[in-house]
């Protein structure tokens, strides 16, 4: 017992017990944020603001890609203290990834008009975001050095701003008639405020740029895996949504975009535990050359906050629907534990995919991209109804989680 709260009271968990209860706070502060869309907007309504939140999820697929690149390569920088390193490479991917964020957005302000024709939505809402993707990018290099240093306070301080300010900018951009285009400004003017204090906090490492020779980052490899996992974990969660938004009517896609707001309350509760594993086994690795205590710590805790998290909705769906989403939305009720299901098989399978990548086995995302791209095959096959896309989801992400199970079982297993 002595053993077991020393190894709570050491800086590193205590860190990260800060982190998790941190970002889960603000979680419970963003879903508030969707409900109060919920409540101020027509199901319709609200189904074309998350047709703006899923598309900018599948647009933000490089900045994920490079955000776990930071992760890991800059959590390994300075577990052998190679500043440097630190330094270069934020030079270094500034300058390789701004002409590529500066391109997509001027294609999505092209194609504005023809977006807003296919998902139903406004055309101003699509210049908007195609205005803030190098913010977007920028302040995805950004928040990852945080991450990487393992400043977890700095970062869940911010985090408080930023929702904060989201909900205060949303409400009056709705009440003054922006409807859902309100909503993605207001999401957008806050990251601006919290890349601006995030800048602030990293600039020691970054200003002045380091005088030395200029490195070169052999980066391609673990880029190409990262990319995948960035693609896989983003779409997995927006593809669908985009889908019911095309093959149905206005109506049923609120109905299951609050679905998936909802449901993805077991995922986003805990992508913070999630959040945790790359940087730190990362940097256990690179310092010690092991890490596997970092994945039994972590993965214990994400198994019991996660199995009762579901056990939550398959109990009470109809109650949870009720109380967050109104009774506009209670018909999705019964989909609820299906959806549930599906978000925990997600989370499991994103944390040891974590891990992999941590450790140096990213080559697994492989079996990311192939669940990837069958789902948009499924849904194309399955949508005559709205049970037939969350069953048909569910059944994607159980055999995803069985492969990179089985996987992982004859990694560890080879390594003992």
């Amino acid at each position: 017992m002595k053993k077991f709260f020393r190894l709570l009271s050491t800086p590193t968990a205590r860190s990260s017990a800060f982190y998790y209860f941190g970002n889960f706070t603000i979680g419970v502060g963003r879903y508030f944020f969707h409900l109060l869309l919920l409540r101020l907007l027509l199901p319709s309504e609200y189904g074309e603001f998350l047709a703006y939140l899923s598309l900018l999820y599948i647009l933000g697929i490089p900045n994920t890609a490079v955000s776990n690149l930071v992760v890991k390569f800059v959590a390994e920088f300075k577990g052998r203290r190679d500043h440097h390193s630190i330094n270069q490479l934020f030079y270094y991917l500034v300058r390789k990834l701004t002409p590529i964020s500066l391109a997509i957005g001027a294609l999505m302000i092209l194609f504005a008009n023809f977006l807003s024709s296919v998902f139903k939505a406004h055309q101003t809402a699509f210049v908007i975001l195609g205005l803030s993707l190098f913010i977007g990018l920028l302040s995805t290099i950004i928040r990852s050095y945080l991450l990487a240093f393992q400043r977890f306070v700095a970062q869940i301080l911010i985090g408080f701003l930023d929702i904060c300010v989201t909900l205060i900018l949303a409400y009056i951009f709705i009440k003054i008639g922006l409807s859902a285009t309100g909503a993605v400004l207001a999401q957008i003017l806050s990251g601006i405020i919290s890349l601006t204090i995030c800048l602030y906090l990293i600039r020691k490492e970054i200003f002045p740029i380091s005088t030395k020779t200029n490195k070169k980052f052999n980066l391609s490899s673990f880029t190409g895996y990262s990319l995948i996992f960035a693609i896989g974990s983003l779409s997995l969660i927006s593809s669908d949504v985009l889908l019911v938004r095309y093959y149905f009517s206005e109506h049923l896609s609120g109905i299951y975009s609050s679905l998936s707001v909802i449901g993805r309350i077991v995922y986003f509760g805990l992508g913070p535990l999630i959040g945790l594993v790359l940087p730190i086994a990362s940097h256990r690795h690179a310092a010690t050359g092991s890490s596997k205590g970092v994945f039994l710590k972590l993965g214990s805790v994400i198994l019991v906050f996660g199995l009762l998290a579901t056990l939550i909705f398959v109990i009470f769906p109809s109650l949870i629907m009720r109380t967050l989403s109104g009774v506009n939305y209670l018909e999705g009720a019964s989909l609820l534990p299906i959806f549930a299901g599906s978000m925990l098989l997600f989370s499991f399978s994103m944390f040891i995919l974590s891990y992999l990548m941590a450790i140096g086995k990213p080559k697994f995302n492989l079996y990311l991209l192939v669940a990837t791209i069958a789902q948009p095959l499924i849904v194309f096959i399955f949508h005559q109804s709205l049970i037939q896309v969350v069953s048909s989801n569910l059944i994607l992400e159980f055999v995803l989680f069985l492969s990179l199970f089985w996987a992982l079982f004859r990694e560890l297993s080879r390594t003992l």
